[in-house]
């Protein structure tokens, strides 16, 4: 057992594992900002990741029992890598707790929770949607 790995990444994967039940808990929502940089849930990846990152210091530890458990913790650590690599970048939708689906929804139809501020400009109805002028904003519906 690595005293190093014992000290810095078995706290981060700590971290990580009860960050990521905390976001999918919605007690702790700061992961969703890594939502917005890779097109899958990496809010959601960082729950396989922490546990991999968690058990990394004891290695020797897995490795010094029965080959049969040895092989079956090695397959869930792997089952977990890369379910974390893949879920960085494509978690399926059955997958995601279902305030993160109504919230995808509400983005997807336009009503997310900064659609206000991004369209607070009134647009003229048609194909162009050109800019009204500022006389013709007080006038739009």
């Amino acid at each position: 057992m690595s005293p190093i790995l014992l000290i810095t990444i078995l706290p981060l994967g700590l971290f990580l594992a009860w960050a990521s039940i905390s976001m999918i808990r919605q007690k702790w929502m700061y992961l969703l900002v890594g939502d917005s940089f890779l097109p899958g849930k990496p809010s959601l990846a960082m729950l396989p990741i922490g546990i991999v990152m968690a058990c990394a210091p004891f290695n020797d530890l897995i490795y010094s029992l029965p080959q049969a458990v040895t092989g079956s913790i090695s397959l869930f650590l792997m089952a977990c890598l890369v379910s974390g690599l893949v879920g960085c970048f494509y978690v399926p939708r059955f997958l995601q707790p279902r305030w993160m689906k109504d919230s995808d929804d509400e983005i997807k139809r336009g009503g997310g929770l900064y659609a206000a501020k991004y369209r607070s400009r009134v647009l003229r109805p048609g194909p162009t949607g050109e800019p009204l002028d500022p006389t013709e904003q007080r006038k739009a519906p």
